[in-house]
């Protein structure tokens, strides 16, 4: 089994997150594509190489990564009918 620098890892999925923003500088539906990621990840743990799973684990990081700082605007709605901040003003504040 091959160990793996954490500090090499962190680095290639803050770089997959500003890859993925400067692809999708929104943040609409981030939880979709969060979800489809997770679901990449979990086929390729079935039927792909160490590497692709590597990529797709990556992959999610990166995601979870913009859903906690960015959040996911499509679901302000929801967010108010729960009673708690839409993510559209989280620029005003820092998430806890």
């Amino acid at each position: 089994m091959n160990k793996i620098d954490d500090y090499a890892m962190a680095t290639e999925i803050i770089e997959e997150v500003h890859r993925a923003r400067k692809k999708f500088p929104s943040a609409e539906g981030s939880m979709c594509a969060l979800t489809e990621e997770v679901g990449e990840l979990a086929k390729a743990t079935l039927d792909e190489s160490p590497q692709r799973i590597r990529r797709e684990a990556i992959q999610v990081a990166a995601m979870a990564v913009r859903v906690a700082t960015e959040g996911d605007p499509s679901l302000d709605a929801i967010r108010c009918s729960h009673g708690v901040m839409p993510f559209s003003e989280w620029h005003d504040e820092t998430p806890a």
